[in-house]
């Protein structure tokens, strides 16, 4: 072998001795950080392979050197690449809520992405979080949407418990932070953007200098206007005919979250109606799932409890500032070396690929997984807490003559796959009819449309897009003057 080999065989040496030297140190940092586990000895493999390879033929020695840091190269570009992605599916994870939180999973948001590039039209895939940085390097001080089942933080055994408070008592804000840029959410391609009102709701500004409403609409993420223009949501349909109409929906309200919302600003407000605007998707599903472990929102069924949050809205503004920048750069931070250096992304990339499941009825299974537990009947003490809270809110408005109407929202699954929605439909409603409160079911003027498929974007599962918000509207007005 000449001199260029020589020196070339020296090279290869040296880097399978600083290779056994890093794998060394890395097995003692990671033992020293995180404790010994077996899976860090791959680093004392790696490190006598590399030691063993120094008493290799020159020439052998050399083209796997050669080989190997091709190799490395190829695999941790591919990482860096998939760690730094800026597509909102590759955001989805922890931090959810800041890019999709309408999506059951990635692979659903993917599908519904690519239909809408099927028609030619352009999809914002940036997550909530860059919207909001654009925004901001723009001058505009945006922030996300907050909703209160973000707020909680697992407690003693199933109960939970906000992670704010306030003088040492737990402390829940309902809705957002007041007069702020909000970055609400994308089902149809363009990111929703509103500015709140004084309290943090989805409405006009300056709504609230009256303290007086003739409407109130209670929901949860289709009541608050998810993802239609908001001037296109159903409430601002109703408000076309009603003008005192005040929309106190908020994106992941259950039941018992709605409760609360009506006890806060209801007495303020005394509305001549209170729109109870039920999703059978979900609604059941909260109360089982986060709301009822709350022993802050329980409180609400006693007829006395109030936070007094109308009167605190500067303070629920710090708090929810606070919270949200630190969730925000926490989102924000760069990828770790550590994650980087353990192939987290590509491994995490293999996974679901090798996981990736099959479609069944032209759907991908795991949508079908979800429609299908949300659908399930609901435990009869749910039922029964359910009618209690109900019982409630209809106490709470007579308070001052005001009347609860229900309002019966149907799901797309009930016109795509009817054998998954939910089978507490009728439940429901004879709790409704039991407590004697006007009903607004809009489940037969859906089934009787032509085409009810198409009140939803792109046919997808999804919220109601512009045409189903407008069906809703202007039922609710049609029926609210039968009243």
């Amino acid at each position: 072998m000449g001199s260029i080999g020589q020196r070339l065989a020296r090279v290869a040496s040296m880097v399978l001795l600083m290779g056994a030297a890093i794998c060394l140190l890395l097995f003692a940092g990671m033992v020293w950080r995180h404790g010994m586990s077996l899976h860090y000895t791959v680093f004392i493999v790696l490190a006598v392979v590399f030691a063993l390879g120094l008493r290799m033929p020159e020439s052998f020695k050399i083209n796997s050197v050669l080989c190997g840091m091709s190799l490395a190269i190829a695999i941790y570009g591919v990482e860096l690449v998939l760690a730094y992605s800026g597509s909102a599916i590759a955001a989805l994870g922890a931090q959810a809520w800041l890019s999709f939180p309408q999506d059951a999973n990635p692979r659903v948001a993917a599908e519904r992405m690519k239909t809408v590039q099927e028609t030619q039209q352009h999809f914002d895939t940036r997550s909530r979080l860059q919207v909001i940085q654009d925004l901001r390097a723009q001058g505009i001080n945006a922030f996300p949407d907050v909703f209160p089942m973000v707020l909680f933080q697992a407690g003693a055994g199933v109960s939970i418990q906000s992670s704010l408070s306030s003088n040492g008592e737990e402390f829940l804000p309902v809705a957002g932070m007041a007069m702020t840029t909000t970055v609400f959410c994308n089902e149809s391609g363009e990111y929703v953007v509103y500015e709140s009102d004084e309290h943090g709701f989805h409405n006009p500004r300056g709504i609230w200098a009256k303290q007086s409403a003739e409407i109130i609409a209670l929901g949860d993420s289709y009541t608050h206007g998810v993802c239609v223009p908001s001037d296109k949501g159903f409430v601002a349909v109703v408000r076309s005919q009603h003008s005192d109409t005040i929309n106190l929906g908020v994106n992941g309200h259950g039941p018992l979250t709605s409760l609360a919302t009506l006890k806060e600003y209801g007495p303020i407000l005394k509305p001549k109606r209170v729109l109870w605007f039920y999703y059978e998707g979900n609604d059941l599903r909260d109360l089982d799932g986060w709301e009822k472990n709350s022993p802050l929102l329980r409180k609400y069924l006693t007829s006395s409890f109030s936070q007094q949050l109308f009167a605190r809205q500067p303070e629920i503004d710090q708090k929810l500032r606070a919270f949200l920048d630190a969730a925000m750069a926490k989102a924000a931070v760069p990828v770790s070396f550590e994650k980087l250096l353990k192939l987290q992304h590509l491994r995490q990339a293999v996974q679901l690929f090798y996981e990736r499941r099959g479609t069944e009825q032209g759907l991908p299974v795991e949508l079908l997984e979800y429609l299908r537990h949300t659908g399930e009947p609901a435990a009869q003490e749910d039922l029964q807490l359910f009618g209690n809270i109900l019982a409630e809110a209809q106490s709470t408005a007579s308070a001052w003559h005001g009347q609860v109407v229900f309002v019966y929202l149907p799901t797309w699954e009930r016109y795509r796959i009817p054998e998954t929605a939910s089978q507490d439909r009728d439940k429901v409603l004879k709790i409704v009819d039991q407590l004697h409160l006007p009903l607004i079911d809009m489940h037969p003027v859906f089934s009787a449309h032509p085409d009810p498929l198409a009140l939803f974007p792109f046919r997808r599962y999804a919220h109601y897009n512009d045409a189903g918000h407008r069906v809703v509207g202007e039922e609710v007005i049609r029926q609210l003057a039968k009243l």
